[in-house]
């Protein structure tokens, strides 16, 4: 049983003390993460005592459950987790001890998933990167902490307790420029020890420079820039914490980061690749009432939830292989693996139209009808998607079949009546005929059904042909009284660098995160919302022009009316409510980079999108995509037919 169902028969100061009480499993293989402690301190060089960290840490662990209203889903039902016990070491022979960490992390790492680490002093952080880097290569490295421990050995030994990230650089583990290191502060034996990182690409964030959720966002968003791409390492010393926060460390500096700083950074941890975690140098017999180690097993969680949401958003999931169709009911994963769909899919595809803009309301007829006959596996996802949703507020479709050789990617709109049928738009069409009615909108792209989404230089960057500034969270035009039901976009080509997600953020994980003053102040309240840029009839700002309720419908499973940039809260009181709700979902926020073959289903009826900068090159072979607006039949009146254009009303 995991620790959310043993939570309601078993107290959780009863049972024995696993992490978050886990399952016990020593030797684990095939699971997705193992949580393993390495009671060690014999690389300290003040305080000793974090030999005693592991069972510390999983004794403050049972208040932990595995859903967290700070987190989103449960954890547990995104991943498997055991606990694995501890990995045995010698207390007497230093060398030996790190020789048996590297072999136990690394058999454990080649058996499993992910590895997170409590510690221990954090000279084993050396042998947890080299079983990370044995298995995935050169390692991005995410390092937390008041020491850089980068120094040079002394006392006649090898390694200690300052070491790790020295030798990792040395031995090549970490990549080069791919070290990042937040909270650096305090004393050290030379002015320019720093000196070292910096000369070797590492980047030195000192505690100073991270305070408050302005300057933690900031730094996630660099840091995201600089690691992504490369499989990471976070490391976590306790004491990047203030001694308020974490007093029983074995090396305490004063001027640290506090718990809701080091939390909310470790979310950009979703946004990489996590390969290994670790949590180290909690100290318990300097503790005071366990806040250390609940600090630090929170952290742990944190880090866990942040590994299973990497994982929801990359295309990971079971494949559609022709058996028994899947429930109706909400949805379980946002991801459905359509690869062993490419037969019966390509078929299809051969009776559209072959010239889609000739006769689009023969075209669109045609996919309505077709649409009838797409995979059942593939019918059943978007059905139970059109009825209920899901969790996260979006169905992302992997390994549709794509075309061989590409036009150059778009640089006007509209697309030539004579341009033929590109992969991406029949599957648009297709999908979206088994959904609603896909719609165009008369002020918006010369109400054309079909957009290519492209970067276009000096856009208005409340554009979606904005490419090199974040186009903001905005559910899509939630100030008109036609708004669509769904929005779906299908990649023809990434971006050069892979550097543009689509991000989602749904009311539904959101709304646990809010008071109930904020809901009830924002909840069938209607607010002045300008309008975008297509909307204003040639007026740059004419101000505000809707009303928009920015939650409403069934209170315990609301509906969103959301735009960061067009909504104009009057008074303090929406105001706060309105930042409340932003915070909310941007604690929520998954991001998803899509690729060729790939189609995003976006439930605009529930969450917000946005999409965050790239750079465009203007060679031909830019990022493009292709949009598609969907209405649902009960939303519509009975005449209405796939394809139609309707005009501006304002809500």
């Amino acid at each position: 049983m995991y620790a959310r169902e043993q939570t309601t028969s078993s107290p959780r100061y009863a049972q024995v003390a696993t992490y978050m009480r886990l399952p016990l499993e020593l030797g684990p293989v095939g699971r997705d993460a193992v949580v393993v402690g390495a009671p060690y301190d014999g690389g300290t060089s003040y305080r000793p005592g974090a030999r005693l960290a592991p069972r510390a840490i999983r004794h403050e662990s049972c208040l932990l459950h595995g859903v967290g209203i700070d987190r989103g889903p449960g954890v547990f039902d995104l991943i498997d987790v055991v606990d694995g016990g501890d990995i045995d070491l010698s207390p007497f022979d230093m060398g030996l001890a790190i020789d048996e960490a590297t072999r136990s992390l690394t058999q454990l790492v080649a058996d499993n998933g992910l590895v997170l680490m409590l510690g221990g002093d954090h000279s084993l952080t050396l042998p947890a990167m080299r079983a990370a880097a044995a298995k995935h290569g050169p390692l991005a490295v995410l390092h937390l902490d008041a020491h850089s421990d980068t120094n040079a050995p002394v006392y006649g030994g090898e390694h200690h307790h300052g070491t790790a990230f020295r030798h990792g650089l040395d031995e090549g583990i970490i990549a080069p420029g791919a070290l990042v290191q937040v909270g650096i502060r305090g004393h050290n034996p030379a002015a320019d020890s720093l000196d070292w990182v910096r000369a070797r690409g590492g980047r030195v964030v000192r505690a100073d420079e991270v305070e408050g959720r302005a300057e933690v966002d900031a730094l996630a968003a660099e840091i995201a820039e600089q690691l992504d791409g490369r499989p990471l390492y976070v490391s976590v010393d306790i004491d990047v914490l203030d001694p308020a926060f974490a007093p029983g460390t074995g090396t305490p500096a004063p001027g640290g980061l506090t718990s809701r700083e080091v939390l909310r950074l470790l979310h950009v941890v979703g946004d990489l690749e996590p390969v290994g975690l670790d949590v180290m140098e909690v100290c318990p017999p300097f503790d005071v009432g366990g806040i250390t180690s609940l600090a630090a097993a929170e952290i742990g969680a944190e880090l866990l939830f942040q590994y299973a949401r990497s994982r929801t958003t990359s295309p990971r999931s079971t494949r559609l292989s022709g058996g028994t169709p899947m429930s109706t009911s909400v949805t379980p994963t946002p991801v459905v693996d359509l690869t062993a769909a490419e037969a019966s899919l390509s078929a299809l595809r051969e009776e559209l139209p072959s010239i889609p803009r000739a006769d689009l309301d023969g075209y669109l007829a045609t996919a309505v009808d077709r649409a009838e006959q797409l995979p059942d596996e593939l019918a059943s996802e978007l059905d139970a998607f059109r009825d209920h949703g899901n969790q996260e507020g979006y169905l992302l479709l992997t390994g549709l079949p794509q075309d061989g050789g590409l036009p150059p990617t778009p640089t006007s709109t509209p697309a030539p009546l004579d341009r033929p049928l590109i992969a991406g738009e029949a599957w648009l069409a297709l999908v979206g005929g088994r959904l609603g009615l896909a719609t165009g909108y008369e002020e918006l792209r010369a109400g054309t059904v079909y957009h290519d989404v492209y970067p276009s230089p000096n856009a208005h960057h409340l554009s979606s042909e904005t490419s090199e500034t974040l186009l903001e969270f905005h559910t899509e035009m939630a100030y008109h009284r036609l708004q669509p039901r769904f929005v779906m976009l299908a990649c023809s080509r990434a971006d050069h660098e892979g550097k543009a997600a689509t991000l989602v953020a749904s009311i539904r994980n959101a709304l646990p995160l809010m008071s109930k003053e904020a809901i009830d102040v924002l909840f069938d309240s209607p607010m002045p919302c300008n309008l975008d840029v297509a909307f204003r009839g040639g007026e740059e700002e004419p101000g505000p022009q809707a009303q928009v309720k920015v939650l409403y419908g069934d209170r315990e499973d609301p509906h969103l009316g959301y735009d960061r940039e067009l909504l104009a809260p009057q008074d303090e009181t929406h105001a706060k409510a309105l930042q409340e709700l932003s915070d909310a979902l941007d604690s929520v926020t998954r991001s998803v980079q899509l690729n060729p073959g790939q189609l995003l289903i976006v439930d605009n009826y529930r969450t917000t999108h946005a999409r965050t900068p790239f750079t465009p090159r203007w060679d031909g072979e830019d990022r493009w995509l292709h949009r598609m607006y969907i209405r649902t039949r009960d939303l519509v009146p009975a005449e209405a037919r796939p394809g139609d254009v309707v005009a501006f009303v304002p809500r």
